[in-house]
């Protein structure tokens, strides 16, 4: 094998080398590829650009997500009663048909996007071999390429975590990339589920398979799921999941992970309870992508967690070599790793990036109901001792909400009672993801709360519920309704 790699090794020279494409791999590079520099991708899936969030993480979780609304008829379960369904027997082909569908589409997209920007793809497991020099093993054809370049992004991403105590089959045990996963050996939907871990992806797939009728439980060592949530609304959050069914097993961690002698799905918590299950999904936290890049070899430093080192213009310890997305740590999500990768970029290009404020980047649940934020939350205020006023809708008071079908949710307003500036907006329901945007832009203008009293909204519309609450904050300040643009607060 050795002398076969030996005569298929080649070597190129580029501008720009980014390792991954996943969203921060694709923003740098398109960035590059787009002011003239020879860019070239690196990806170790082959034929398959994309990363975690194409193909196993964002992209396929948020359309199973939407299928499973659709085919159990959620949005319209006011109207028909909880019985509705548009598809009465929801098997595994249903969900990842559509899936499938999407990611091919997307997929088009992604390398539509590299060839108008000039950017060229290359795949294999990349290593340092000195600080501007990768060589790419292609596991495929067991060829070898050297790439040298002047400048390099790293964007390797995520794996699920594997406690060495867990013996992974993806039959019966899973990890975070469940279905998704390649090595999946399922074929049918799980009629009962565990899931080990109330993070994100934990929580998001609980609320789905309880959704589809499966008997799930939640399992988390800490007694409160998602604890960065403002306290109203993680609250209705949990009420919700719990209605569809989801038992929370909170204030537990596990001791054992395994089968039983049926070949059911077994978790041991550390409080001795035995739960059993077809299938336990152990979402247990992501780790880098760091191992197998040599990084010492460049010159690059990892903390502790390991994630790589950077500052505030993505530049690690090497002063050619910046990193993005997910393997510098929290907040991991794939709209803050596009704007990091984003970032990256035009920083090697050599410009200076103006206005990047990832204090003002919003977060998502695609729970049932979803859930989205921005800024602070009630309980930070309260510690940090800061003064503040809420208003609160609820969509019980919306229109649109009732005329959709997804009347349960609120929206909550945080500001200042002196100059009336918003300081956190907190969703959870039907559109709060999307919703969360129009306080975005208001806040990073240093908007104010009544600016939702003075200006029109398309009626009946979602954002109503800004309207609603800034007039029952505004209420407790007992401000007149009217606020003709004088009086309290400099209205």
């Amino acid at each position: 094998m050795g002398d076969n790699i030996q005569k298929e090794k080649t070597t190129i020279h580029c501008d720009v080398a980014v390792v991954g494409s996943g969203p921060a791999g694709q923003r740098a590079a398109m960035e590059c590829g787009r002011e003239g520099l020879d860019t070239i991708v690196i990806d170790r899936r082959n034929l398959k650009v994309g990363g975690v969030s194409l193909h196993v993480g964002t992209i396929p979780s948020k359309t199973l997500r939407e299928a499973v609304l659709h085919l159990i008829g959620y949005r319209h379960r006011h109207l028909y009663g909880n019985g509705y369904k548009v598809r009465q027997h929801i098997c595994l082909k249903d969900l990842t048909e559509r899936v499938e569908l999407t990611l091919k589409r997307e997929l088009a997209v992604l390398e539509s996007q590299f060839m108008a920007a000039g950017v060229k793809i290359r795949y294999g497991e990349a290593r340092f071999v000195d600080p501007h020099t990768l060589e790419i093993h292609n596991r495929i054809d067991e060829s070898l390429l050297t790439v040298h370049a002047d400048q390099i992004v790293l964007a390797p991403g995520t794996v699920p975590r594997h406690p060495d105590d867990i013996s992974f089959d993806y039959e019966v045990v899973f990890d975070s990339n469940f279905v998704f996963s390649h090595k999946s050996r399922i074929n049918e939907l799980p009629k009962s589920l565990i899931v080990v871990g109330a993070g994100v992806i934990g929580t998001e797939y609980a609320a789905m398979f309880a959704a589809l009728g499966c008997r799930v439980t939640l399992v988390d060592r800490h007694t409160r799921i998602l604890p960065y949530l403002d306290g109203d609304i993680n609250r209705l959050l949990l009420s919700e999941m719990e209605k569809m069914g989801v038992t929370m097993a909170l204030g537990r961690g596990y001791r054992a992970i395994g089968r039983t002698k049926d070949g059911k799905g077994r978790v041991e918590t550390d409080t001795g309870e035995i739960l059993a299950a077809d299938a336990v999904l152990v979402s247990l936290g992501r780790v880098p992508c760091v191992e197998r890049l040599n990084l010492p070899v460049a010159g690059v430093e990892l903390d502790k967690r390991p994630t790589i080192k950077v500052d505030d213009n993505f530049r690690t310890s090497a002063p050619h070599i910046f990193a993005a997305g997910d393997v510098i740590g929290p907040p991991a999500l794939a709209s803050t790793s596009a704007e990091q990768g984003r970032v990256a970029g035009r920083n090697v290009l050599g410009y200076t990036v103006r206005d990047h404020r990832p204090e003002l980047s919003p977060f998502a649940i695609y729970s049932i109901p979803e859930a989205s934020l921005i800024g602070s939350t009630e309980e930070q205020l309260v510690k940090k001792d800061v003064p503040f006023v809420k208003g609160i809708a609820r969509y019980q008071e919306v229109s649109k909400a009732t005329i959709k079908g997804g009347s349960v949710g609120m929206l909550k307003l945080l500001f200042s009672p002196d100059d009336w500036k918003l300081l956190g907006i907190h969703v959870v329901g039907d559109q709060a993801a999307e919703l969360i945007h129009i306080g975005q832009a208001v806040m990073s203008l240093g908007g104010r709360v009544d600016y939702f009293v003075h200006n029109v909204f398309n009626y009946p519309t979602w954002a109503e519920a800004y309207r609603v609450a800034a007039l029952d904050g505004l209420a407790r300040l007992r401000v007149p309704s009217h606020l003709d643009g004088s009086g309290t607060g400099g209205a």
